[in-house]
């Protein structure tokens, strides 16, 4: 649709355009207004199509090619009529040219110009037939080759635009898997200490920003260090990412959940209230408790202790972080698998 709006502003300076050339006498009325009456039909019949979903059927729902022929014919229109607009096909043929090099390669495009530079030979031709007249005949005929000799060179061009613009589309999409990749904790896949910080700052500007309540866990896995005593160290990385995993999988849309470094974890809850994230926090805790883990310590089940704060007005990140990290050395001391505030 933007790009249907791009053409659609297309359409209407070209329109513009020919009403300048209209007031120094170089188009008739009656060619401007079928001019317009053809553009304001050919954008509705566009729009009508991408609302009902039918050019989702093709190999290019943007329908570039064919509004390219529609631009092309339109301007041929005019220019069968009114042979002065010349300079403003010339013009306009190019920037529709390069239109349709925002979607299709070298190859559609190079298909499409020909077509448009036959009709443009057929339009000449029509007009010689019907009015003998030798010299216009001459200067548009010295027109096509203009158009026909710089056609292949803006094609040429266009061709390694698009490649490089494909080369810099894959640059940036392999940077932005880098700079998520960096964002991940390589154990357990959710997200590491620095991201976390950076949504712990981004999250209190919104809040400070809003008046919206925001709340944070602290959570931390109750005698981790007996998976690697009573296994190995690979085992205990294992129950870190199965934690991990269930952890993920009930957050909220608008959560933020990360490793904070070892077996303890934050959790970021924005919209939320101290007794929101208290209630979310003690469901969690009983869900971590019933946890299907690859190994049963003899020890039992594993359990966390989680402590939660709720943001304060013009409170730092860090003095949030001490108060629900106090919660969490509370919920410790008085027996683990609980949850403080």
């Amino acid at each position: 649709m933007r790009r249907f709006a791009i053409a659609g502003a297309f359409s209407f300076l070209f329109l513009v355009v020919l009403a300048v050339f209209h007031t120094q006498d170089k188009i008739d009325r009656g060619t401007l207004v079928g001019a317009g009456v053809l553009v304001a039909a050919l954008i509705l019949a566009f729009y009508a199509v991408f609302r009902s979903g039918l050019n989702l059927r093709f190999a290019d729902p943007s329908l570039t090619g064919w509004q390219f022929l529609a631009a092309v014919f339109t301007m041929l229109y005019v220019l069968y009529h009114a042979p002065d607009t010349r300079l403003v096909f010339t013009a306009f043929f190019f920037v529709a040219l390069m239109f349709g090099m925002l979607r299709r390669d070298s190859r559609r495009i190079a298909l499409l110009g020909s077509v448009a530079l036959l009709a443009l030979a057929l339009v000449i031709a029509l007009r010689y037939v019907n009015n003998h007249d030798v010299g216009l005949l001459r200067i548009e005929i010295l027109q096509w080759l203009v158009l026909a000799v710089t056609f292949p060179w803006l094609v040429f061009l266009g061709a390694r635009m698009h490649r490089l613009q494909r080369g810099l589309t894959e640059v940036r999409t392999r940077l932005e898997d880098i700079e998520e990749k960096a964002r991940r904790d390589d154990l357990t896949g959710v997200y590491n200490r620095r991201a976390l910080t950076i949504a712990m700052h981004e999250s209190k500007q919104r809040a400070d920003a809003t008046g919206e309540p925001l709340s944070m866990c602290v959570l931390d896995l109750d005698m981790f260090k007996r998976y690697n005593d009573e296994f190995d160290h690979l085992t205990g990385d294992r129950v870190l990412r199965a934690f991990a995993q269930a952890v993920q999988d009930g957050l909220r849309g608008t959560d933020f959940f990360g490793r904070y470094g070892g077996e303890e974890f934050v959790q970021i809850m924005p919209q939320t209230t101290l007794a929101g994230a208290m209630a979310l926090a003690e469901r969690l805790r009983k869900q971590i408790s019933t946890l299907e883990l690859p190994v049963s310590p003899s020890t039992g089940h594993l359990t966390v202790s989680i402590g939660v704060a709720q943001y304060q007005p013009f409170e730092t990140v860090e003095q949030i972080f001490g108060r629900a990290d106090a919660a969490l050395y509370k919920a410790k001391q008085q027996g683990r698998d609980r949850v403080e505030c």
